[in-house]
Formats: C-alpha cells, structure tokens, sequence
C-alpha cells in the first residue's frame, strides 16, 4: 500500500505536536519555581450592600503563588460607630493562578478603611 503525501505532513505534524507537548510538561515540571501560595486580596468596597442586620462587603481573593492553598483564613477589620469590629472567612481550597469570591460580613457600614489580613493557611 503506498502513503500520500498528505498522510506523511499529518503524521510529521503530530509526532512534532506530541514531542512538544512531552516537552513542554517535562521542562515545567522540572523548573517548578515552587513558591509558596501567596493570596492577594482585591476588596469590592464601592460593591458594598446591606441586608437585614449586616453590610456586605464583596471581594475576590487571588493565588499568585505556585502551591496550593488549603484552609485559607482572612480577616477583614473595620470601625463601626467607633468600635473595632473582625470579620473572618476560609476559603476551603485555592489553587495557584485562581481566584474566587468572597463576602465579608460586618453589623453596619464602616466609619473608614477596611483592612484585610491573612490569618493562615495549610499547604497539601
């Protein structure tokens, strides 16, 4: 059975495309940078809403790490009616490159700035 010359470019095309692949999965496996999660919060404060009893305060939390985050604590702290008021979320599981949204949830509006922090987190 003779081959076309067709079937010879698509065969060259994907043993060029699978070693690539191969390749490319080798070299980033090998040069892992390995940087530990690193959250980075963006809070939405001009997104703000109230409910019966609480004010909202919507925000995305970011991995610019290379590793994973599990159990991710923040706390967010603001000033109500000039008193010092926490609130905490856990984001169960963030892996590196991804975000997600949240809510943090105060009794009213805040006097002033909100701050974030990161309490803690636990690596896989």
């Amino acid at each position: 059975m003779r081959q076309n010359w067709l079937e010879w470019v698509v065969l060259a095309i994907s043993a060029a495309a699978v070693v690539g692949l191969v390749g490319f999965l080798l070299v980033d496996g090998l040069i892992d940078g390995g940087r530990p999660p690193a959250p980075r919060v963006e809070l939405m404060v001009d997104a703000a809403y109230e409910i019966p009893g609480a004010w909202i305060v919507p925000a995305t939390v970011k991995n610019d790490g290379d590793r994973t985050a599990e159990a991710l604590v923040l706390r967010a702290t603001a000033t109500i009616d000039g008193v010092e008021e926490e609130s905490e979320v856990t984001v169960d599981y963030l892996p590196p490159g991804t975000d997600v949204e949240i809510s943090f949830g105060l009794s009213g509006e805040p006097d002033g700035e909100v701050t974030v922090s990161t309490v803690g987190f636990r690596l896989p």
